[in-house]
This record gives C-alpha cells, structure tokens and sequence, in this order.
C-alpha cells in the first residue's frame, strides 16, 4: 500500500495527483518542493530542486491526470516547456497517471537535441520510483529531545486510556513534525482513520506537506474544503472547520480514531468548537505555537493542561533556533510630552498619536544599509505598513545598493518568480505587509525590519520566526524594530526579560545579558517600569484606556 492509491490513479481527482506527484518528489529526495499550480501558473504545477553532482538544479513540473488510462499530447509538453521559461528553471518535468502519446517523446528527443532537458513521468514510471524507495521519507530524522519527550508522552497518556493532550511550541521549532510522529504512531496502534483541522485553506495545505516526512509512504493523506466534506477513510484527512461544520449531521461521533487541532486557540470559535465536541475521537489533540487570545478566554478547558511549553527562548537555549540581536529603536519617544501624558488616561491608539514622533523612510535605509554592511550576504526580510510602502521602499533600497521587490503583489506567478530570487540569492531583500506566509521559507534569513505595527502577539511571533531558522554560516539573525506602538516595547521587553531568566541557567549563558538592545536605555527604563504595572498590554486594543506608572 502507498500514498498512490488507485482513487488517485485512476486520474478522476487532479488536484489529488497534483499533491501526489508533489509529495512522490519529496519522498524521493527532491527539496524544496512547493505546489503552485493554479489559474494563470503559466504551466507549472510543482517546482523544486534537487542535486545533481555537485550542483543545486531546479524544477518545474506540469501534472496532467487523464480517464481510464488516457494518453496526454503534445499541448502538456509545450505547457511546461513555457513555464520552464517563465520560471528559468533547468529541467522540465511533465507527468500523469496515464501515458504520452509517441509524438510525446519525439518532441523530447528534439528539445534533448537543442539543449533542454525534459522528463516524462507515465503512470507506471511514478508507481516504479515510489516502490525503488523506502517507507521512510528522504526529510525523516531523529526527533530532537524535546520532540521526541512530547511524542512520548501523548502516545503514554492514550495506551493509560486518556482522551486529549495539548501541546505548546514556537513557531521555528516543528510542532507540526511532533505532530505527525504522533500520527504515524497512533497509526500503528490502529487509528487508521485521522482528520486534521486548522480554520484557514493554505494552513491545511501546508501541514499536509508537512505530516509527510513523518509518517511514511504507506500513509494516505487528502484535503478537503471548498465546500467538500472529509472522506472517511483509513488515512489523514487536512481540512476547514468552515467546511466540516455544515457536514456534521451525517459524521456519527467517534467515526474518526484522531483529531489533531492546530493553531488550537481558534478552536473556542463557535463552530470550531461544535466540531470538535461533535466528533468525539479516540483521541483529541490540540497544538499551538501562540496559545494568546485577545478575548482571554483558555484553551485548557477544551484540550487540557498542556503537557509541554517550548518557547522561543528556550529554542534559542537549546541551539534549534537562532540567536537573536534584537535591536529596539526609541529614539523617537517624545519625552517632552511624557509629564502631562501620566497625568491623563488615553487610548493605546492616542498615546502612540502623542509618544512617538514620525520616522522618516531615508533614515531607515540609512541605518538598515549600515547594519547590512557589518553582515556578510546580507539576506533581509521587512514588514512595510502598506502595500504601497512595500513597493516604494523596495525601489529605495535597490537604489541603496540591495536589491529588493516587494512580495505584496497580486500576480501570483512574479510574486513566487520574485521569492525564488530571493531563495536563490538574486535578490537581497524582500518586503511584505503580511507574515509572509506565501511559502518563504528561507533558512538564511539574517536580518528582519519591522516597520508595521501588528496588534497580535501571535503575528508578531510568527514574523519573528520568519528569521530564527538555523543555516550555515549564520551565527544570528539582527532585528531592526522601528515600530512606534507601545505594545510592541512592551512585548520585546517581555521577550527580554525571559530571556535574561533563562541566561540564569548555566547551559544558556549567552542569553544572560537578554536578547533585546533599546537604542536610547530611558526607553528601557521607561516601558519595564510600566510592564511592572501593566498585564498583557500586548493583547490590549487601540481603544483601551492606560495611565502611565507614577514617576515617569
């Protein structure tokens, strides 16, 4: 048995073979490997890379499904020779569960004759490559300590007869693998029938990419939303809330053997919670990198006390994610208005108006240029305000001598055209106003800027990680923060503050002196007298009234 099944095979279901070939590529060593085919692709379906003698090569591959052993023409060819172009990728791939047509191959041998290289991948080639590996998946590796120790205990607590396990683990330090090791596990055991949850659709994608590596080729997994509900079947189903709540009535409970809730703080929803309370598994559980939720409410009451709490400290601690040169820049805090401010309350929203005064973009190149000369290959990430800021200050520091685009586009082919550039090391920088959730993964991130003020703690965490990846010849990444929200001194001051508790242990002393440096040290002084008074002011609203600590 293997991931291709017959269902898939049989051609009826092509986004199914799209995610197979996608997830055959990765079993079997390529890397890098990301699902982009949609409407206006120009022709590519998968592109990553693999090596080659020596050398990184990248690949574009178009997915055609056919009926009942179909045969695909010339026009799929000529697609992915397109997207090749497009792309500028070195090897062409075009596969399907069918076979080709003999003009096929005459058409390869005369792109062969000029240079190219093309592949072709009938359904027998993709069943033979699966079979010549082993059930491992080429990503699978030993657990780390503290992966393995939180494995250990969920699958201990369901052979003791317990019914849930939560988990809490920063982003950076694969929570999503623990799940998955948890998954085959429990697989094992004779859970065969698993459905994954989270509350948004590229989520749902990219865990199912990411229980991959874990639970070997043997495994089914599927995803369903847009309106389909879940299969229930002997493997992992990925999919909404949004989409299973409507489809309730006809799921008896207890007809999955494992519920897996990621992001488990959205579960107190309304009808994420329905969901869960509905399906009544065998096993529930919930895991998260950002347990906060704005309205304070626990997630304890539904998935229970959390059996383990990793932090970002403790990844940096533990050499899995790292170091951090957090850089604070205050230098804008009004301090002339700060004695008429204590004597008054105001909203987040009017004291950030009064405190902080505006930062020009010219300056902020200027210390984000300096700073890039002190690194060697600078690879930098920024968080720009608006759209239109991500463009403008992507253009001023091209001209400063790093070349930069902005990710916050629509055209999704240039937007992953241009985060191939930045993978590959064509581009310096990149800007964005979201998390930069499309895909950027790049280990080598050295430098974050943080010019847009996000009011989730959750957000902020997840920007953050965006540059706590390990990679070679990357000591540490530098965080230029020039954000002028009060709530975010407070929570780098936070962040600091663990950190220096965590220094007092001796297997962590390069964290001893903290993680954050406050460019003007009356900034330090003045947000770590206010934390002494203030609780949660991270998670506060713009229209929340605060006074200032007495003797600011």
């Amino acid at each position: 048995m293997s991931f291709l099944t017959d269902d898939i095979m049989k051609g009826t279901d092509w986004r199914a073979l799209e995610r197979a070939v996608a997830r055959l590529m990765s079993h079997c060593g390529w890397r890098d490997v990301a699902i982009i085919g949609r409407s206006g692709d120009m022709g590519a379906d998968i592109v990553g890379s693999r090596d080659q003698s020596g050398a990184r090569r990248t690949w574009v591959v178009q997915v055609k499904a056919v009926m009942g052993g179909g045969y695909v023409g010339k026009k799929g060819l000529d697609e992915v020779m397109q997207a090749q172009s497009v792309y500028g990728s070195h090897v062409a791939a075009l596969a399907t569960n069918g076979d080709f047509i003999p003009s096929v191959d005459k058409r390869k041998k005369e792109l062969e004759n000029v240079g190219f290289e093309v592949k072709l991948w009938n359904g027998t080639f993709l069943r033979n490559l699966l079979e010549r590996w082993p059930e491992k998946h080429n990503l699978n590796r030993p657990l780390r300590k503290y992966q393995g120790d939180i494995a250990d205990k969920s699958i201990q607590i369901f052979e003791e007869g317990g019914r849930r396990v939560q988990y809490v683990v920063a982003t950076g330090l694969g929570k999503t693998v623990i799940a998955g090791e948890i998954a085959g596990r429990l697989w094992d055991r004779g859970c065969r029938k698993i459905l994954v949850l989270c509350h948004a659709q590229d989520l749902a994608l990219q865990l199912e990419q990411g229980f991959w590596p874990q639970i070997g080729k043997s495994v089914p997994t599927r995803y369903f939303f847009d309106g389909t509900p879940p299969l229930i079947y002997e493997g992992v189903n990925f999919g909404l809330y949004q989409s299973l709540v409507g489809y309730l009535n006809g799921i008896e409970p207890g007809s999955f053997d494992v519920v897996i809730v990621d992001e488990a703080h959205h579960a107190l929803s309304h009808g994420f919670r329905k969901c869960v309370e509905h399906l009544e598994p065998r096993f529930l559980i919930g895991m998260t990198a950002t347990p906060w939720r704005g309205d304070g409410k626990s997630i304890d009451d539904l998935f229970g006390e959390p059996i383990a709490r990793v932090s970002l400290v403790d990844g940096m601690a533990l050499g899995f994610l790292s170091q951090v040169d957090y850089r604070l820049y205050c230098d804008n805090i009004d301090w002339d208005v700060i004695p008429a401010l204590s004597r008054e309350s105001h909203s987040i929203r009017d004291l950030n108006k009064r405190l902080f005064l505006p930062q020009r973009d010219e300056a902020v190149i200027s210390e984000i240029s300096r700073i890039a000369g002190e690194i060697r290959n600078p690879r930098i990430a920024v968080f720009s305000p608006s759209v239109a800021h991500a463009e403008t200050f992507a253009r001023m520091l091209t001209t400063r001598g790093l070349p930069c685009e902005s990710l916050s586009i629509s055209d999704r082919v240039e937007r992953r055209k241009r985060l191939l550039a930045f993978s590959g090391g064509k581009l310096s920088a990149v800007t964005a106003v979201d998390v930069m959730n499309e895909g950027i993964d790049v280990p080598d991130v050295n430098m974050l800027v943080f010019l847009r003020a996000t009011h989730s703690r959750r957000i902020f965490v997840q920007q953050l990680g965006r540059g706590l990846r390990l990679a070679n010849d990357k000591d540490k990444v530098v965080v230029l923060d020039f954000v002028s929200d009060i709530r975010r001194m407070a929570e780098v001051a936070d962040l600091d503050q663990e950190a220096r508790a965590r220094g007092r242990k001796p297997e962590s002393l390069f964290l001893k002196d903290g993680v954050v440096s406050f460019s003007d040290p009356a900034g330090q002084k003045f947000i770590e007298a206010w934390l002494a008074d203030v609780a949660d002011l991270s998670e506060a609203s713009d229209t929340e009234k605060l006074k200032f600590p007495e003797g600011l």
